[in-house]
């Protein structure tokens, strides 16, 4: 399958507003992270690069190593805390999506660069306080606000699997609902 896009601006056109989109839920999560351990502001820089990508900054170095240094937060945190960057570091993430991986398993993994910062953010919400309906109802609202984008994009790229982990059915959900539109 060819390319959905002619070109890298084209591709960055739509894929800044799921970048804002992203950002939106994957900041609810950083309260879980940022409650927990309040000195560390890695994945809130992360969250906050993408968020400036989505409003027309370049991707550049800068937005790639301000994921990595998130990536590091991860380490000695509790579930809820990693979800939390997780969704963080899928939002930065968003400008790197390869819309020319459309198949198999590459992309899979290339829709999760975009499904994945509303699915973490709804595993960093739930199990902080042992509740599905907080995850369940962050997709529902994340489904009713994603911008049409997101469905372009997706059409091009392989369904998520069914399968029966938490993290594998909050993306098969999330996946679904959003093609559904």
């Amino acid at each position: 399958m060819p390319d959905i896009l002619g070109s890298s601006s084209e591709e960055q056109t739509l894929l800044r507003p799921i970048a804002l989109w992203a950002a939106r839920f994957a900041e609810e999560a950083l309260a879980v992270f940022e409650i927990r351990h309040p000195g560390d502001v890695r994945p809130r820089e992360a969250m906050e690069a993408g968020r400036e990508f989505g409003n027309g900054k370049k991707r550049d170095k800068n937005l790639r190593m301000l994921a990595f240094a998130a990536m590091k937060s991860r380490k000695d945190v509790d579930e809820p805390s990693k979800h939390a960057v997780q969704a963080a570091i899928l939002t930065a993430s968003v400008a790197y999506t390869h819309t020319d991986l459309q198949a198999g398993l590459q992309g899979i993994r290339q829709a999760r660069h975009i499904l994945g910062p509303i699915v973490y953010a709804a595993l960093a919400l739930e199990t902080a306080v042992n509740n599905p309906i907080l995850g369940n109802d962050l997709l529902q609202r994340a489904v009713k606000s994603a911008p049409p984008e997101v469905g372009r994009i997706l059409a091009h790229m392989p369904p998520q699997p069914h399968k029966e982990a938490r993290a594998e059915t909050l993306f098969f959900e999330l996946d679904s609902a959003l093609r559904a539109l």
